[in-house]
């Protein structure tokens, strides 16, 4: 039997089965469903975990986003965690930074966000966070879903009565307005840190467009940005649905178009059928076009014209990442710090840091921000903040932030929100500056595949190294157990080969980055080998 926490929580099709019993967790496992019933399990066994003397009240925070049966998902799981005793608070529909906000403001014992992230907007999930708004770690995953499993097979009969006075919160607080004003907090010091000049110069006239996957920054944000930043005009409020036609998980961190590609293509996403409606004013090489969300909030990616003003292309997370080192250095020069990477992105981006006048260490992580949190969450008590980044290049970037209630106390966060303002000051900043040179990467994932079958130990990960040469070295990340990562050269290119299951869906994905060599069939070489082995 396989496991219920992924890379970033549990997630799977959302049914409303509201059986608690060991078939809700068989089925999650096996076949993706992500119930009601279960939900209350997790509750449980979250309250038990929190309690384990049986003294205190552990109070919980609850949020989630705009998804069909997650209503009644959130009141399942408050059923869950009044029956093992906890107190708690719903922040309502709001960003999994908006959660991440309110529970340090609230310093609550936990906190809950039920969110697919950018799943489809069929799935649903929970992330969990800790008192300090980390996520929770394989550890005491582990011990969660030990307890689920024996809490499932005690019977536990509930009237509806019974259900529906344990459903209700205990405490209600509005996430949206307490993420906002903790934004606004936040400005003044990302500006400080990232920007030298003004932001204006980077944007067309008629300002950023702005699609919030139809998420709960959807009803705000234009405004905030507008007011706070730059004007700005958001597109996915009629979208069909969260992630449906919008939103950042539909926008690969390589993309690139031509103007024509961008006028004959049929893309179905709001976001560039805009730009195609508008691309005879783009003619300024690098102009900042459009900021992207995700479904929950905590990832964006930008558009904004090449280089050579003859289409678009994504900035994507290493691209920011690049861009904020560079912008930190260039106000405060010899800065110190620490910048992690995971193992998606570019090859050269950690090795390029060294180029700037500035003291930064560099370090490589497993996907997943709360990798990226463990590397980078030592040494947070300052008078000052401290300079800290995460990246992935899909857009999700960690940026510390002050605490809201202890002094000098500061935490990391996965806010879009953050990443694009910090991102828009810092290439305002580096605006006609040389940044790193970007390699060669792309990945493509296995889907559906039975991941039982893919380890990075048998014979289907040996069928992957025999396509490499025999000088290539492994290479393993802690966090990435069935993670096969191969290193060499070619062409005088440094090079890497991963297969990783996906930890939230039914795929399993080859990334191949090269320092300059494009290897698009090495990739395929991969895909045609793995593809017949692994189909469930």
């Amino acid at each position: 039997m396989g496991n219920l926490f992924g890379t970033d929580g549990i997630r799977g099709f959302a049914v409303d089965d509201v059986k608690r019993d060991s078939s809700a967790i068989t089925r999650c496992i096996d076949d993706r469903e992500f119930s009601v019933g279960l939900l209350q399990l997790v509750g449980e066994a979250l309250g038990t975990y929190l309690r384990p003397s049986g003294e205190g009240i552990p109070r919980v925070v609850i949020g989630w986003d705009q998804r069909p049966l997650n209503e009644d998902l959130v009141r399942s799981l408050t059923v869950g965690l009044h029956l093992s005793n906890c107190s708690v608070i719903w922040a309502g529909e709001c960003a999994t930074p908006g959660l991440h906000a309110t529970l340090l403001a609230e310093g609550a014992d936990t906190g809950c966000m039920v969110t697919a992230s950018h799943n489809p907007v069929s799935d649903s999930g929970i992330k969990i966070f800790d008192k300090d708004g980390y996520k929770t770690s394989p550890k005491v995953e582990s011990i969660i879903e030990a307890l689920i499993h024996q809490l499932s097979s005690e019977e536990r009969e509930l009237s509806e009565e019974e259900k529906h006075k344990l459903g209700h919160a205990d405490q209600t607080v509005d996430g949206i307005a307490i993420h906002s004003a903790a934004l606004t907090l936040r400005l003044p010091m990302l500006k400080l840190r990232y920007l030298d000049g003004l932001v204006s110069s980077l944007f067309p006239s008629e300002g950023l467009l702005l699609d919030s996957s139809k998420g709960s920054a959807t009803t705000w944000l234009a405004d905030w940005l507008s007011e706070n930043l730059v004007k700005t005009e958001e597109l996915s409020a009629n979208c069909l649905a969260l992630n449906k036609g919008c939103g950042a998980g539909e926008l690969s961190p390589t993309l690139t178009m031509t103007w024509d590609e961008l006028s004959t293509k049929e893309h179905n996403h709001v976001l560039f059928d805009e730009l195609n409606k508008r691309q005879s004013s783009y003619n300024n090489a690098e102009m900042i076009l459009a900021a992207t969300l995700d479904g929950d909030g905590d990832r964006c990616l930008l558009v904004r014209v090449n280089s050579k003003a003859t289409g678009i292309e994504v900035v994507d997370g290493d691209q920011m990442l690049d861009a904020l080192a560079m912008a930190a250095s260039e106000i405060s020069p010899q800065i110190e710090g620490m910048v992690a990477a995971s193992i998606e992105s570019d090859l050269s981006l950690l090795n390029s840091l060294q180029r700037l006048d500035a003291e930064l260490k560099a370090v490589e992580t497993a996907v997943g921000d709360r990798w990226l949190a463990v590397a980078l969450r030592d040494n947070l008590t300052s008078s000052s903040e401290p300079f800290r980044i995460g990246g992935e290049d899909s857009g999700h970037l960690l940026l510390t932030t002050p605490h809201p209630i202890l002094d000098d106390e500061w935490r990391l966060v996965g806010d879009g929100i953050a990443t694009l303002v910090a991102s828009i000051c810092a290439l305002t900043t580096c605006s006609g500056k040389q940044g790193f040179p970007f390699g060669w990467k792309s990945r493509q994932s296995i889907s559906p595949s039975d991941r039982s079958k893919w380890d990075g130990k048998n014979e289907n990960a040996e069928a992957v190294i025999s396509l490499v040469e025999d000088d290539w070295q492994r290479h393993d990340i802690d966090g990435e157990e069935n993670l096969l990562m191969m290193k060499g050269k070619i062409n005088g290119d440094k090079v890497s080969v991963a297969v990783r299951n996906s930890g939230t869906q039914a795929k399993t994905t080859v990334s191949i980055r090269s320092t300059g060599t494009p290897l698009p069939d090495l990739l395929e070489a991969v895909i045609q080998t793995l593809t017949p082995r692994l189909q469930p």
